[in-house]
């Protein structure tokens, strides 16, 4: 990953700026000040900049407004330069957020919506990175998002089907069919983990279990990804064809505990098949009504073998 900031000059005093790009509503900037610390500045005429108390408090990063005639800047201010890749995916996502907004006022509202949900993900101390096995959970609900749905339903509706990060009990709702997506990779037996008595179990009329097996892939394979081009790739789908399901996309990728980083990049898959099965009665699960009474939740592994019999093609 890139440093914007190493290529700019220290200066004497006050700091230094690049522009980051001139295709947008704002004038966004990469800064170093004369300590050598990393900004990112804002600038938008007075009348589109936020009133003081609507920024929120930013972990590890110092945020300053100053609104004078005829102009506006809002700097942040990153404390240790050592977490330059966390701010760097904070201004990314800044940058992303509010590239196709109509006016600088709109742009400068989405930027602050955004700001309120890094200050949440900052408080809670979440790492930047996903674990292996929640990175593959959330290819596999991006892969049933682009290659099932959005080719079916258009891409916003497909990203509205899709509820899995907002803890809902299954990863998708598509009208009246609850899908649970799983994947497991091509070297292990064929099981998956069911992390909770809901996924399985779930209150709209017809349900399905989709499957993705995965294989690891050399960086050159043409039918390798990463998690960081499959996103990529659904970002400009949306930009091209339903820029107004790309708040919602961004604001579930950032709830699922995505952030765009390098670490992601040595992890290449390709996906070998795709299998569905059929949740219904007699569906190899657990049941609420079946566990003894003070046990509330539960994590399992579902052999696949044992769902043979109910592997079928997914309606929807």
């Amino acid at each position: 990953m890139n440093n914007p900031w190493t290529a700019i000059a220290r200066p004497a005093n006050e700091f230094n700026v690049r522009l980051v790009s001139d295709n947008h509503p704002l004038r966004l900037f990469w800064g170093v000040d004369a300590r050598g610390r990393y900004l990112f500045v804002v600038e938008a005429a007075p009348d589109a900049m936020p009133e003081r108390k609507s920024l929120p408090e930013l972990a590890g990063i110092r945020t300053a407004l100053t609104v004078a005639e005829g102009h506006g800047r809002l700097v942040l201010l990153l404390n240790e330069t050592a977490n330059w890749e966390l701010f760097l995916a904070l201004c990314n996502d800044l940058v992303r957020a509010g590239i196709s907004a109509g006016s600088e006022a709109i742009a400068v509202s989405i930027l602050i919506r955004r700001l309120q949900r890094w200050h949440e993900f900052l408080r809670r101390q979440r790492s930047p990175v996903l674990p292996l096995e929640e990175m593959k959970g959330l290819i596999g609900e991006l892969l049933f998002l682009s290659d099932t749905l959005a080719p079916r339903f258009g891409w916003n509706a497909a990203v509205s089907f899709w509820k899995g990060p907002e803890d809902a009990p299954q990863d998708f709702a598509v009208h009246e069919t609850a899908v649970e997506v799983k994947c497991q990779s091509g070297s292990s037996k064929p099981w998956v983990r069911i992390s909770s008595i809901d996924q399985l179990n779930p209150q709209l009329p017809t349900a399905f279990l989709v499957v993705h097996t995965l294989a690891t892939a050399e960086g050159d394979d043409p039918a390798g990804f990463t998690l960081n081009s499959l996103v990529r790739t659904i970002r400009t789908a949306l930009e091209n064809e339903a820029e107004g399901a790309s708040e919602r996309f961004e604001h579930l990728l950032f709830t699922a505990g995505y952030l765009e980083t390098e670490h992601y990049d040595a992890y290449v898959f390709q996906r070998v098949a795709t299998r569905s099965f059929a949740i219904r009665e007699g569906f190899p699960r657990l049941k609420a009504s079946a566990l003894p009474e003070g046990i509330d939740r539960v994590t399992y592994q579902l052999s696949l073998d044992a769902c043979a019999s109910f592997e079928a093609p997914l309606r929807l």
